[in-house]
């Protein structure tokens, strides 16, 4: 018996080609809410409350993202036509609200988005933005920290200014720690204090559920010549109170502020001042025990006495 050999049938050249054209289409092939192939990316300019012009955001006020279009080599690109822009929550266990999109307009290279609101506060929110219709560019993101509450004055040279945060001003169980800023000579310019978490910042210290916040006080302390305001003799005055859910026993020196004034990170806890009013020898800021207090609500304010910016809570 002859055994017929069976060949192999040729796999068609054509539907190969026409296979690997298809994954190819594929893979260039825009997202259907851009048109055409991706020209570039957007990039993230600023984010601020735009109430005080605090970097990031204030819960439940409204803010402001600048974006920007860039081409491949990250160079600022004027799109040829309307690009709208959209806002998302990426990372963050609170609500992004209000209004959500923007647009680059045809031959500029920024937008704006106008209006969005996040709360409740905290820290390491991650934002997204996308292009939804015009140009195609490719997404990102950026990283902002909300704050609780921001208060901004204006300052001049050796005139006297007090600012409250009316969003803290004393401290409660539901707002444990507020600041208070006094410049008996002035500042100059804008200032801005704001409170808001330590989550990801600084260990603050925790009772019962309640957890301390930091305040940050944004001031400059030169006069327009850039000459100081301030000396160790003769400093401004920053007051952290803590409500007594926080800090209810002991005497004010029982609990120690921990401070930056540099705003890098560097936080240290702040050496008491050797008496009352003024710095010691190469302090750039000290805790006044002599005018730290505990009020008759069971508050304790301590007062901290600097001649640079500085942001502080209790470790």
């Amino acid at each position: 018996m002859s055994v017929r050999r069976l060949r192999p049938r040729p796999v068609p050249v054509v539907a190969v080609v026409a296979m690997l054209w298809a994954a190819a289409l594929l893979l260039v092939a825009p997202s259907a809410s851009m048109a055409g192939p991706v020209k570039g990316s957007l990039a993230v300019i600023s984010v601020g409350d735009q109430g005080t012009g605090l970097v990031g955001a204030v819960a439940g006020r409204p803010f402001t993202v600048v974006v920007e279009a860039r081409d491949p080599l990250g160079v600022p690109l004027a799109p040829s036509q309307s690009t709208t822009v959209r806002l998302s929550l990426v990372t963050g266990s609170g609500t992004l609200a209000g209004v959500l999109e923007g647009t680059i307009a045809k031959g500029t290279t920024r937008g704006t988005i106008a209006g969005a609101t996040y709360a409740p506060f905290g820290n390491a929110v991650k934002l997204g933005v996308a292009v939804v219709s015009g140009t195609a560019l490719s997404s990102t993101t950026t990283t902002i920290n909300v704050a609780a509450t921001a208060v901004k004055a204006q300052a001049s040279p050796r005139s006297n200014l007090n600012v409250t945060d009316p969003g803290c001003p004393a401290p409660t169980p539901s707002s444990p720690v507020c600041g208070f800023l006094q410049l008996p000579n002035g500042g100059n310019g804008t200032v801005l204090m704001s409170v808001g978490s330590c989550d990801t910042i600084l260990s603050c210290r925790t009772k019962s559920g309640t957890t301390a916040r930091l305040v940050t006080a944004e001031v400059s302390l030169k006069d327009e010549n850039g000459a100081p305001l301030y000396t160790p003799s003769a400093p401004a005055t920053f007051v952290l109170a803590c409500d007594k859910t926080l800090c209810g026993q002991g005497g004010v020196s029982s609990f120690p502020v921990t401070i930056d004034v540099t705003n890098t990170g560097a936080f240290t806890q702040v050496p008491d001042c050797p008496s009352k009013g003024v710095l010691g020898t190469g302090q750039t800021a000290c805790r006044d025990t002599v005018q730290s207090t505990r009020d008759n609500a069971g508050d304790v304010y301590s007062v901290i006495l600097f001649t640079y910016d500085i942001r502080g809570s209790y470790p």
